[in-house]
């Protein structure tokens, strides 16, 4: 019954916006010491591998580039070992072509149009109503529909702000179309984090701060479940919560070796 791997969430779990939620680097350190092998795993697409390593890294948190999958890398490569390379219109940022040309696909300029496969949509800081008109057209052509994440916020310092889901939203209601959801609770990047990590569900623990996607990923790859209350999901959430309880409730991240340790595992 020991676990071999952790899964976390980055935003409202390892940090906070440009501030790490406190002993985040020592709570770390103490799960690699116990044989743990560690991915981190976030819904934001905003940013590339190299950017999150980089970030981490500043915040004085060990990180390396096989250490974390973003939804936007999930999405290129669950579009290339199901489809090959294919032609892209994305709805996002920088970060999501760069990760979306990884795996070689054809990203297509948003402002020309072209004949995309499929649409991906993420959280965009710059979304529009071009942008919109432009994926929704492509979408009524035949173009396919990809949302790397439907997060309805994102946790930064002190506040919420609106995340991807709301872009999604507005795509889908304009077309009639649901997105093919790829980030969490979807299981499609459960199953690429954990041929990561070379390890089944059972043998994880996925710890996060929102219920209704970190946690309910974990269910449905078996995983031990640890919901953090420094994020979007609160105890008042929790009561209300009818998918599938977290295993465990930690004030933070800091706590989580200490607890592991308690349950004798791994």
């Amino acid at each position: 019954m020991g676990f071999k791997a952790v899964i976390l969430d980055l935003d409202g779990c390892v940090y906070r916006g440009r501030k790490p939620i406190g002993g985040a680097a020592e709570a770390l350190d103490t799960l690699r010491d116990m044989g743990l092998k560690l991915l981190f795993l976030t819904n934001n697409a905003t940013k590339t591998v190299e950017d999150y390593v980089a970030k981490l890294n500043a915040m004085g948190i060990r990180c390396l580039e096989n250490e974390v999958l973003t939804s936007g890398y999930a999405t290129s490569i669950y579009l290339a070992d199901r489809y090959g390379r294919v032609r892209v219109l994305p709805v996002g940022g920088e970060a999501l072509e760069r990760e979306l040309s990884r795996m070689g696909h054809e990203v297509l300029d948003w402002r020309r149009g072209g004949d995309p496969e499929f649409v991906v949509a993420c959280l965009d800081f710059e979304f529009s109503y071009e942008k919109l008109k432009r994926a929704c057209l492509a979408i009524f052509r035949g173009a396919r529909f990809v949302a790397t994440n439907t997060d309805p916020t994102l946790p930064v310092e002190d506040h919420l702000l609106p995340g991807a889901g709301s872009i999604v939203a507005a795509i889908s209601k304009a077309t009639g179309k649901r997105a093919l959801v790829i980030g969490k609770p979807s299981r499609r990047i459960m199953d690429i984090a954990l041929k990561r990590l070379g390890v089944d569900g059972s043998e994880t623990v996925v710890v996060g701060d929102r219920l209704s996607t970190d946690v309910r990923a974990g269910k449905r790859i078996g995983a031990f479940t640890v919901l953090v209350l420094t994020g979007a999901s609160s105890l008042a959430d929790l009561e209300r919560w009818r998918y599938g309880q977290p295993d465990l409730v930690l004030n933070s991240i800091s706590e989580l070796p200490r607890a592991l340790k308690r349950l004798g595992k791994p």
